[in-house]
């Protein structure tokens, strides 16, 4: 009789022992399941706040082959805003024009960190400077590092640009959300920018 109950009682042992890790692993698998469902829906909300081309097309308007932001600048005005080039419906020629008088540099602040934009005054193709008697403003080409700096500057929540006397202008929300619109209109019709490392902008 002893017998057949210590038989008994390492039968149930083992069979508790089996059971156990089933358990762990359905649990496991369980874990991995609900991680990759919330991966997924991650990845469906990032795609959807991408816009279109057609969603942005209201914002401008289009001269020729040029394209800018309806509310951009005067001649007269200061201000800072970008437009581009688009024969037949393909982006290039990326550019970045700045009216804040005839400095040769501009500093800027964005949300703490420093740049310095240096200011192309040669009259070449690729750049433009005109100075009048009561306006002068600054047409440029953007290059890799001064995409990334209109990047920061559009996405950003404090934003100054300081002159060589001292004076400041805070960039309004309105002028970083026209220049945000413009690079994704730019990157909604496949622009791309000139591979040389020549850059305007300095850190």
């Amino acid at each position: 009789m002893k017998k057949i109950i210590i038989s008994l009682a390492i039968l149930s042992t083992g069979f508790a022992c089996n059971s156990a890790p089933t358990k762990e692993v359905s649990k496991a698998g369980s874990d991995n399941k609900d991680t990759v469902s919330i991966i997924e829906e991650k990845q469906d909300t990032t795609t959807e706040n991408i816009p279109s081309k057609e969603s942005l097309d209201q914002y401008f308007t289009k001269d020729g082959e040029w394209i800018q932001i309806k509310n951009a600048l005067s001649a007269d005005q200061t201000g800072i805003y970008v437009y581009f080039q688009a024969p037949d419906d393909v982006a290039k020629n990326l550019r970045m024009r700045i009216q804040y008088g005839g400095e040769s540099a501009y500093k800027y602040t964005i949300d703490g960190e420093s740049f310095t934009y240096k200011a192309n005054r040669s009259q070449g193709s690729d750049n433009r400077f005109v100075e009048g008697s009561s306006f002068s403003w600054y047409d440029n080409d953007v290059k890799n590092k001064d995409y990334k700096f209109l990047q920061a500057l559009s996405n950003s929540k404090n934003a100054k640009v300081i002159l060589s006397d001292g004076s400041s202008f805070t960039i309004s929300d309105e002028t970083k959300a026209g220049i945000k619109r413009t690079l994704d209109y730019f990157e909604a019709l496949d622009g791309l920018l000139p591979k040389t490392n020549m850059v305007n902008i300095r850190r």
